[in-house]
């Protein structure tokens, strides 16, 4: 079980929101410590269903605090009296650290 729990905080590190479940355990793989030796064919066996049971309700979480943020960003344009040619000059002058949504 101690297994299984840290492929699912590897599973969150990894931002699996854009990965597949292959591309998932070669990250796996790669990221592995090298002294904790190779992973065994049960561990890969049980870091798939890890996969599937973590990588939903992330990317869940991911495309809901999106949709809030564009709604939160819809209504402080809004309580500002925003046209939409000021919401495209604010977008086209945004830093580009700045989050597209």
């Amino acid at each position: 079980m101690s297994a299984l729990l840290r492929h699912y905080r590897t599973l969150r590190r990894l931002g699996v929101g854009g990965i597949c479940a292959d591309a998932f355990v070669e990250e796996v793989r790669k990221r592995r410590p090298r002294g904790e030796g190779r992973l065994t064919p049960a561990s890969l066996r049980d870091l798939r269903p890890g996969y599937g049971e973590g990588a939903a309700p992330i990317r869940e979480a991911r495309d809901e605090a999106a949709r809030l943020e564009r709604r939160l960003s819809g209504l402080v344009n809004e309580a500002y009296g925003l046209i939409p040619e000021e919401v495209d000059l604010l977008w086209s002058t945004a830093p580009p650290r700045m989050p597209r949504f």
